[in-house]
């Protein structure tokens, strides 16, 4: 069963999962291969999925501005994929987003990420124009959600 609980941003685990999620990215955009994500705000709060004593799943909502928090970093382990770990960290995101008084709820994602899209759209994102910094990006795809 999958659990979801919230950590430090310095948790080794975490660092671990998005790692693993930056390598998975360098191959599917053809990045440079020390490619690293930017940093994210203060007040960024992290969730890791748990199968047992395993971390299978990360991701993060950042403040952007008031009312709205970006998820980013979400990724889930190759070996998890489709067994709903990505729809308790959508959920528990959200959760976590609204107790912090965020009324919406939005994030970026790839082109060349049609599952990520598919996730997304079924948790009831709908699709917006892309937001800054990802305006001018072909390959950026953007989606938000209320939260109220």
């Amino acid at each position: 069963m999958t659990t979801v609980a919230e950590c430090a941003a310095d948790d080794g685990l975490l660092i671990a999962l998005v790692t693993a999620m930056t390598a998975e990215l360098v191959v599917v955009y053809d990045l440079p291969v020390d490619a690293q994500p930017p940093p994210l705000r203060p007040g960024t709060r992290y969730l890791l999925a748990w199968d047992g004593e395993r971390a299978i799943g990360c991701c993060a909502i950042e403040p952007v501005e008031p009312g709205v928090y970006e998820l980013k970093r979400m990724f889930v382990a190759p070996d998890a994929r489709g067994s709903g770990v990505s729809d308790a960290l959508v959920t528990s995101s959200e959760r976590l987003a609204r107790e912090a008084g965020g009324a919406r709820i939005r994030l970026e994602t790839g082109a060349r990420q049609p599952a990520a899209m598919r996730l997304y759209e079924r948790a009831g994102f709908r699709r917006v124009p892309n937001f800054p910094p990802h305006e001018a990006d072909p390959e950026s795809v953007c989606y938000e959600k209320p939260l109220v």
